[in-house]
């Protein structure tokens, strides 16, 4: 049995372009839950980063004295954590530095150079504190993605996991949420993938709390990618990242006839309305469209697509009748929103 999950849909903030790449549509979902190891079947072993060994850029502030890989840089608590497809190895894994300085910079910054050019499908980041349930599962990131083997970087946004104020305190004050791991997906709801012909990633990681719990942005004032001010002094805590992986477009198209019957229709939307918010359970017949186990906004998408096609499908206008089904599925997003249990499929 799944323990209580918090999801909301955090639009991502994008930062000034450098090339006519549209990503208006990225979005980033985080999910939330009481027990550290309960995404870790969500953790891809397969995906393009697997594996990989990043390269630390100029900025990275190395790791916080209590991990082991301050020391050791081959450590599994360190690099090879984000992407060997285990999640929490100890209490310290992937825990960064702190006190970033000056205040507002990152603490951790890295880069992938990818095997070859790979369309991306979607980025997950598992993030939590195994020993704790603070505000250090939190995340605030930065990505950024070259298609010319790293001569050249395109923004791909700034992303915060939850909303800014958010608390999340072992010490169980009313009101508060109490989780240990944040799994953050990060896809774009009007394309089929994140971003085409990658060849190099960039992530920039920033401090996140100031040890109460609470979620804060990195900066004293107004934040330079929002133009918001929280109202809070900068975080200088840190987060642990767990695992980062990198979803490729896979090859196999999508298909959103969910009950086979070769059309694609509001009966399918239907069957992925029941299904939305299964993690790593989804199948064909719950509206899981791209077979990633998830039935997200990236089946919806799929569906949106192909809705009043048969099955095969092309892509197709969308009619009234599918605006309406739209609004639906916004609604339906909507009152989901919030804690609601989910089950364990085995």
């Amino acid at each position: 049995m799944w323990s209580s999950i918090l999801r909301l849909s955090i639009v991502g903030i994008l930062m000034p372009a450098v090339s006519a790449v549209s990503h208006a549509a990225v979005t980033a979902v985080p999910t939330r839950d009481a027990n550290f190891n309960d995404f870790d079947a969500m953790i891809s072993t397969t995906d393009v980063i697997d594996g990989l060994i990043p390269l630390e850029l100029a900025g990275d502030r190395g790791w916080h004295p209590a991990n082991p890989a301050k020391f050791d840089p081959d450590d599994p608590n360190g690099l090879p954590a984000f992407t060997d497809g285990v999640g929490a190895v100890s209490g310290v894994t992937g825990l960064l530095n702190d006190f970033p300085n000056p205040l507002g910079t990152p603490v951790k910054v890295i880069q992938y150079d990818l095997p070859s050019a790979t369309d991306i499908q979607q980025i997950a980041i598992l993030s939590g504190n195994k020993n704790n349930s603070d505000g250090r599962i939190f995340t605030t990131t930065v990505i950024r993605y070259s298609i010319d083997g790293g001569f050249n970087f395109l923004d791909l946004g700034y992303f915060e996991s939850a909303p800014l104020g958010s608390i999340n305190n072992e010490s169980g004050n009313s009101g508060t949420t109490i989780d240990q791991a944040l799994l953050l997906t990060i896809s774009d709801d009007a394309a089929a993938t994140l971003a085409n012909g990658v060849t190099n990633l960039q992530f920039d990681f920033y401090a996140v709390d100031n040890t109460q719990g609470q979620y804060r942005d990195p900066f004293d004032g107004e934040n330079p990618f929002t133009g918001l001010d929280d109202q809070l002094t900068a975080a200088f805590s840190s987060p642990l990242i767990w695992e980062i992986d990198v979803l490729a477009q896979s090859a196999t198209p999508s298909s959103a006839d969910f009950n086979g019957d070769h059309r694609i229709d509001g009966a399918d939307f239907l069957i992925w309305q029941r299904g939305f918010g299964a993690l790593g359970t989804g199948t064909q017949a719950t509206g899981d469209a791209n077979g990633d186990h998830n039935v997200d906004s990236l089946d919806l998408a799929a569906w949106k697509n192909q809705f009043g096609s048969p099955a095969p499908i092309a892509a197709v206008p969308e009619p009234a009748s599918l605006a309406l089904c739209m609004a639906a599925a916004v609604a339906v997003v909507a009152t989901r929103r919030g804690r609601n249990e989910r089950r364990r499929v085995t």
